[in-house]
């Protein structure tokens, strides 16, 4: 246009240059959080394993230290034996097992079921939270039976989601008066899905699952609830994930089921 304001154009071009900057520094400044929440997954994970090495290599020494004795175990519940009188059986084998410090139902020893585990960062996360538990007093029982990887969902949702759940799960258990907490992974040939169930005690009271994914709700006061809000922002990116939330006086049951492919 004929005697067009060159102050105009220069703002205009000013202005189209600063949106290329403000992209640019967007781009680089997405990147380098990307790369910090990797950086962060990589060093939880490390000492999630730390910690989950640390607690099998403590069981391997004491069935060693066992081992070692076994022998002299077995000559003296032999003694016993031929006595034939059960009193006597099972006095030494009460005193055996007390002297050397053994509890045949020990939970700590149930770590070892998450060898079926096979997403490293999920088993770290898992054995963290359940020794948390144990500190807690709160007892735990693990059931994977089938092999479980290669799970269709991305690593960092899904150790956030796993994070969330167990979190959630102890607080409640904590506060129950008979503490408990289950977890169980199944695989579903026929559905074709992988089942991961965290079921807890809780403290006899009102919950209302329709509103506890809704952003600040909460049972435990202000400023809290964002974690299955988040829960739920997670799932909607996928297809092929769904949650199953189940709640009846004193004990609540989340069951999340992924399909085993990604979404096309």
């Amino acid at each position: 246009m004929k005697g067009e304001n060159p102050v105009r154009k220069y703002l205009i071009v000013v202005f189209i240059l600063v949106i290329i900057l403000l992209i640019v520094y967007l781009n680089i400044k997405t990147r380098q959080m990307d790369k910090q929440r990797i950086q962060e997954l990589k060093d939880n994970q490390l000492a999630d394993l730390t910690s989950y090495v640390q607690q099998i290599e403590a069981m391997y020494g004491e069935l060693r230290g066992f081992r070692h004795d076994y022998h002299n175990v077995l000559i003296s519940l032999n003694e016993s034996i031929k006595t034939k009188d059960l009193s006597i059986i099972e006095d030494t084998y009460n005193r055996i097992l007390n002297q050397e410090g053994i509890s045949l139902d020990d939970e700590h020893y149930s770590l070892a079921r998450l060898n079926n585990l096979k997403t490293l960062p999920i088993k770290g996360i898992f054995s963290t939270h359940i020794i948390q538990a144990w500190q807690k007093n709160i007892p735990v029982n693990i059931e994977i039976d089938d092999v479980i990887q290669n799970e269709a969902i991305d690593i960092l949702d899904y150790v956030r989601i796993a994070s969330i759940l167990l979190d959630n799960a102890i607080e409640a258990a904590e506060k129950a008066e008979n503490p408990f907490l289950t977890i169980v992974f199944l695989r579903d040939e026929t559905m074709n899905e992988i089942q991961l169930i965290i079921e807890n005690s809780c403290p006899d009271e009102v919950i209302d699952i329709t509103k506890i994914f809704k952003k600040d709700y909460s049972t435990k006061g202000e400023n809290r609830g964002l974690g299955l809000a988040t829960v739920q922002a997670i799932l909607q990116n996928y297809t092929n994930l769904s949650l199953q939330t189940e709640y009846q006086f004193g004990v609540f049951r989340q069951v999340l089921m992924i399909k085993e492919e990604f979404p096309q």
